[in-house]
């Protein structure tokens, strides 16, 4: 059964506006979270954090970012332009990218307005 996604009444910030992910966005997880975000919600989705009102370091440091090892960063206006929608979903600075569809084509293009994997400066070390 499909399931309302929770919106919020807040538009994306301006084009210059950090966007992360997190994780190494590799084709196979990208497809993944999008397929699961299809399966519950009906919309092929990835999940990012905005960088609003706050660092990279401590935007790294949020429940969500804080486990992974890596991160990649891009904006919302690189996004935009590469024809991506962006909503405003659950917390703030939660946002997620829609995806037309799952396409080599697509996954490309979103890879492609990312920046390089780097560590996360806000991630727990492990021991």
């Amino acid at each position: 059964m499909i399931r309302a996604l929770q919106l919020r009444a807040e538009q994306p910030p301006n084009g210059t506006a950090v966007v992360l992910r997190a994780g190494l966005m590799t084709a196979p997880s990208v497809c993944r979270s999008a397929e699961r975000s299809f399966d519950v919600f009906g919309v092929y989705g990835i999940s990012v954090e905005g960088v609003i009102d706050r660092s990279i370091r401590d935007a790294c440091r949020s429940e969500r970012v804080a486990g992974y090892r890596q991160i990649r960063l891009s904006t919302f206006g690189r996004l935009r332009a590469a024809g991506f929608a962006l909503i405003a979903t659950f917390d703030h600075p939660h946002f997620t990218v829609v995806l037309p569809d799952l396409v080599e084509l697509t996954l490309a293009r979103l890879n492609s307005c990312f920046d390089d994997p780097i560590p996360n400066p806000g991630g727990t070390s492990p021991g």
